[in-house]
């Protein structure tokens, strides 16, 4: 019988979560399959089996925290090593299978795994596959509703029933989930953000109506010129925001602590918040003060659509300088987000509704119907004052609503 250690799972990493093992005690496990899933604050990645034989001891349970190095799971050999693997030792199996994830809002897409089932083969999240073998369902036997036939939770039922998003205990009066991986990282972050920046909301509105029409009429230029992409006001709005940023560069920062200073960046790399199968996760499109409206909404849809299918980066998913939550298609007037940490700031986006307004028209104040968004932006304090939020948010809105003035047209 062999013991099997934590493999090092990145470049300054000491330890992981595991998240889930994919098998028990007892079970025959086969040389490189899938073994246990484990979460770094980098990556979630599935460490494979280094040899097959039999599971005689698992070391840890879901939720607990892994050392790199210590004792992982003991194993009976019953064969040898696969071909890629000839030479690993007892202590030492096959590097883990990594799938990058961000180390803020824990967002964690799961490596894919070798085809090995007609389960495999189907088109479905991380989420949904697990909670699939949770429930012991072949997902090539259920009709999948999504996109190009892609599972969805809602598509697992069980006696026409929906089956929840995870496994849990439950009794007549309350149930219990256990808050382990995703949610249990998002939990960390959050909490790492609302005790260490000091957080407060300042709030302005826009009137829309400028930026409605040159949205209709850059999808009518994309559509006539086949450019294969459909705009939202997202796009818009990091250009303006980007206008603002300039002016009150500060904003674009981080805190240094060991250091005692603030970084100011002068490259514009902007989170956008997605929420997915596996929890809220920030996708980042890079270098936006380089690329027009169209470039940057393809990009947004394309790294949100890798995001939620759990083929994301490393690159899609790190490195944002300044954040954009917009719930706004959802509804809503407004909320207070918290800042994306180390960034000084996070940007709300909400939803536009027309409301009645008083606008002065040809020197008389008249009451008329405007497509209005509330927005906002949450600062850390230690950064930023309450002048310069303000100021920034005054500034922003004047480009929203007057598109014109903005560097792009």
């Amino acid at each position: 019988m062999s013991t099997f250690k934590l493999p090092e799972l990145g470049e300054g990493l000491a330890e992981g979560e595991v998240v889930s093992w994919k098998v028990k005690e007892g079970d025959t496990i086969r040389a490189d399959s899938a073994m246990v899933e484990v979460m770094t604050d980098k990556a979630t990645v599935e460490v494979p089996a280094p040899r097959s034989g039999i599971v005689k001891k698992l070391y840890y349970k879901a939720g607990e925290m892994a050392k790199v190095g210590a004792p992982l799971i003991d194993i009976e050999e019953t064969g040898t090593a696969s071909v890629e693997t000839p030479k690993a030792s007892a202590a030492t199996p096959p590097a883990p299978k990594a799938a990058a994830t961000a180390p803020s809002q824990a967002p964690t897409p799961v490596a894919a795994k070798p085809a090995q089932s007609s389960s495999e083969r189907v088109l479905a999240s991380p989420a949904v596959r697990r909670m699939a073998r949770e429930l012991s369902m072949d997902l090539s036997k259920v009709h999948g509703s999504g996109e190009r036939g892609r599972v969805l939770r809602t598509d697992l039922s069980v006696s026409g029933q929906s089956i929840p998003s995870r496994v849990t205990q439950s009794t007549a009066l309350e149930e219990r989930i256990p808050f382990i991986g995703i949610r249990r990282k998002i939990a960390d972050h959050l909490s790492k953000s609302m005790f260490t920046a000091v957080h407060f909301t300042h709030f302005d509105e826009c009137d829309f109506t400028e930026i409605i029409k040159l949205r209709e009429e850059a999808n009518d230029y994309a559509q006539k010129n086949n450019l294969g992409v459909k705009l939202s006001y997202l796009p818009f709005f990091i250009k303006g925001s980007i206008a603002a940023l300039k002016k009150y560069p500060i904003l674009n920062s981080s805190l240094d602590t060991e250091k005692n200073e603030v970084v100011i960046k002068h490259y514009y790399h902007f989170g956008i918040s997605v929420q997915t199968d596996n929890g809220l996760m920030v996708a980042v499109v890079r270098d936006c003060d380089k690329k027009d409206i169209f470039e940057i909404g393809r990009e947004i849809k394309e790294v949100a659509d890798r995001a939620r299918t759990g083929k994301a980066s490393l690159q899609d998913l790190t490195g944002s300088t300044i954040t954009i939550t917009n719930p706004g298609n959802i509804g809503g007037l407004y909320a207070t987000p918290v800042i994306n940490f180390p960034e000084s700031v996070i940007l709300g986006m909400f939803q536009i509704k027309k409301r009645p307004v008083v606008k002065e028209i040809n020197g008389h104040d008249l009451i008329v119907s405007r497509p209005m968004m509330y927005t906002n932006i949450t600062c850390d304090h230690r950064i930023v004052d309450g002048a310069l939020a303000a100021g920034y948010l005054k500034t922003f809105c004047e480009y929203m609503e007057n598109p014109a003035r903005m560097a792009f047209i």
